[in-house]
């Protein structure tokens, strides 16, 4: 050990730099690690805004090569009723006896008029992003839906990655949506997350 060193670090003066220094960096790392996703599994794309939870419909998996968000078997929405989000203005499971398939996607509705309504004019339903996460459109990637984080705005209907990233989305929507309408074009056939990624 250097000989001064002991009577250095004995000054008062000393540990107050060690301090003034050590504070911002720590603080700084502790930021850093707040603001970084985590996934549960898959890769993270770039510019990812917000933290992906823990998914509560990890039963399901998504095709997102498609320009509709489905299951890994072709089912819209998780198979809940695209039309009683309109009518019901809520998440409603439909079912697999009364169901119908439009651009190669199986949709399934709670009632046979709710399936009717839906033939009668498909596009009038069919989700913004075709159901694909909205903040991630707006961000760039494709990712996937949580049947109760949904909103429906000037006749459009949302929906969201989960309730949390709703709510965020929610208070910056017009610009999001304005960006996610840019983007989607581009999107709209890209590869997305899909079962080959194990999603």
């Amino acid at each position: 050990m250097w000989k001064g060193s002991r009577n250095l670090l004995g000054r008062p003066w000393v540990w107050g730099v060690a301090v003034a220094v050590a504070l911002p960096v720590a603080l700084t790392l502790e930021r850093l690690l707040e603001r970084t996703p985590h996934r549960t599994s898959g890769p993270v794309p770039r510019g990812a805004p917000h933290e992906v939870q823990e998914r509560e419909w990890a039963g399901y998996s998504f095709d997102g090569d498609g320009p509709i968000n489905r299951t890994g078997e072709g089912v819209a929405l998780k198979g809940y009723d695209v039309v009683a989000y309109f009518t019901e203005e809520e998440p409603v499971k439909g079912s697999e006896d009364i169901e119908t398939t439009y651009r190669e996607t199986t949709f399934r509705f709670s009632s046979e008029d709710n399936r009717d309504r839906f033939l009668e004019d498909p596009e009038r339903y069919i989700p913004a992003y075709g159901g694909f996460c909205a903040l991630g459109v707006a961000n760039g990637y494709k990712d996937d839906l949580h049947p109760e984080a949904f909103d429906i705005i000037e006749g459009r209907l949302f929906f969201n990655l989960s309730p949390g990233i709703h709510e965020s989305w929610k208070r910056n929507h017009e610009i999001l949506i304005a960006r996610a309408d840019e983007n989607w074009p581009d999107l709209k056939h890209a590869p997305g997350y899909g079962p080959a990624d194990g999603r």
